[in-house]
């Protein structure tokens, strides 16, 4: 009889583990999928990427400025950051196998007040956006697997006018940007423990930030 309960009882926790299992497959794959883009939006991204006058150069250095300003919560304290007319620096670090890219292209810049430094990286679709802010380097972003995701909730758009090229960084959602990484390779510990006690800052929509390189 005590057998036959505890079948009984095995049985229904084990149905309702596949059930919640089940549940929790549909809401991430559900969470995924509504992310990917269309052809169209791929299309356009790719355009857009391809658009920039520094896609024929593998490798070098360039100058530029940058101007506009970031809004952001860290820890409850909202900060501006400004950008006038602040220095800029574009890495054209060439990849020798050329696989997605011919290079990464990195700009490096830093607020008005020259107090928090900024960091923006791409490879073919993929970029990621380091700020660092009072010590802490917080990142959103990765280059990885096939490069072809940009940051979600922030648009990205090349023009330019002879050999002057407009890179414009314009949020649309929150994004938010944590230490997870920085912990990771300072601590040397793995991404699930360095999520635990990784500090976060969140980027508010509407900031902009409008880069000028000339080739």
């Amino acid at each position: 009889m005590f057998i036959l309960m505890f079948s009984k009882y095995y049985s229904v926790k084990l149905q309702n583990m596949r059930q919640l299992t089940l549940l929790l497959t549909m809401l991430l794959t559900y969470e995924a999928f509504s992310q990917i883009p269309n052809d169209s939006i791929y299309s356009s991204w790719w355009e857009n990427k391809n658009s920039s006058i520094f896609n024929s150069i593998d490798s070098g250095q360039f100058d530029g400025n940058t101007y506009g300003y970031l809004k952001l919560n860290n820890s409850g304290k909202i900060i501006v950051l400004d950008f006038q007319s602040t220095k800029t620096i574009l890495d054209i670090d060439m990849d020798p196998n050329k696989v997605y890219d011919n290079s990464i292209k990195r700009y490096s810049t830093q607020t008005t007040s020259g107090k928090t430094f900024l960091t923006y990286e791409t490879y073919a679709l993929a970029n990621i956006l380091t700020i660092m802010l009072n010590g802490e380097h917080y990142r959103i972003g990765t280059i990885d697997g096939a490069s072809d995701m940009p940051i979600i909730g922030m648009t990205f758009n090349y023009c330019n006018e002879k050999t002057t090229e407009y890179l414009t960084l314009f949020v649309n959602n929150p994004l938010e940007l944590t230490t997870t990484r920085q912990i990771m390779k300072d601590g040397d510990i793995n991404y699930l423990e360095a999520k635990k006690i990784a500090k976060k800052i969140t980027l508010f929509p509407g900031s902009t930030l409008i880069v000028t390189i000339s080739k």
